[in-house]
């Protein structure tokens, strides 16, 4: 009895991943309209929009990552590398600002 291999495999964890995704995109949503809905607290009336704005050009970019990621997981043989480094890096980078703003604005508050 010859097993499966691992790539071949059905499993859950196409699902986990695009459920991770989403769970992304919608913390970047729920984080920029939190900013949004602060705008009148002591601080840079612009730095709040600023921020807001990141969060959502986060959002569309988590989203096209996403969809990406869906199309690539669809494609038999799996591609290698499975993951281009350079969205995830500029993903990264764009979290660790929106970050540091969101904390620099709570700070100010």
């Amino acid at each position: 009895m010859a097993e499966t291999p691992i790539a071949e495999r059905a499993g859950l964890q196409a699902e986990r991943t695009d459920l991770s995704w989403s769970r992304t995109s919608l913390s970047f949503a729920v984080n920029g309209s939190l900013l949004l809905m602060r705008h009148h607290l002591p601080g840079p009336a612009w730095l709040h929009f600023v921020a807001a704005g990141l969060a959502a050009a986060l959002l569309v970019f988590t989203l096209c990552m996403a969809q990406r990621r869906r199309r690539v997981l669809e494609q038999r043989p799996l591609p290698e590398p499975l993951a281009d480094p350079v969205p995830l890096l500029l993903l990264g980078g764009g979290t660790l600002a929106l970050g540091v703003l969101t904390i620099g604005l709570l700070l100010l508050a």
